[in-house]
């Protein structure tokens, strides 16, 4: 865990991973504003669901199409990446030859409300400080289109 947050610590800041509001904010890891106090909050809250909705169903694709997914990956840290990466391929491949096995669409009915809350504090307030400011940026500018 200590290894894959230092890496996703080092993102530049065009990048960010959207996470639910059992995280903690920081400027890589943005999360829904809880509970939004104003209409550019809640459009902001609706906007980070549904991309999370997008997620959690390829992640749902990936687990009936690879079961190496649904359970511990037997393989090196270092592997993983590459094995995400190949699965990655194989999976758009089979879509693109219309291989819907594992693929049917199955909607998360709670992925809009029941978030899963997990235990991850941020450690340092600098971190929630910066998040919560790119939090806002990105509210402001969705509050454009």
């Amino acid at each position: 865990r200590c290894q894959v947050r230092g890496v996703i610590s080092q993102f530049d800041g065009s990048a960010c991973l959207l996470g639910d509001t059992g995280y903690g904010i920081a400027p890589w890891l943005i999360t829904p504003f809880k509970p939004p106090q104003n209409a550019q909050q809640r459009n902001f809250n609706l906007h980070h669901a549904r991309e999370r909705v997008v997620v959690e169903r390829v992640f749902g694709q990936f687990k009936k199409r690879f079961p190496v997914f649904g359970n511990c990956m037997r393989v090196s840290l270092d592997r993983v990446p590459k094995t995400i990466i190949c699965c990655a391929v194989l999976h758009n491949v089979g879509k693109h030859l219309n291989d819907v096995y594992g693929v049917e669409e199955d909607v998360e009915e709670n992925a809009l409300e029941g978030d899963e809350q997990v235990e991850y504090q941020v450690e340092n307030a600098q971190k929630k400080l910066r998040g919560e400011e790119k939090r806002r940026q990105m509210m402001y500018t969705l509050g454009g289109m």
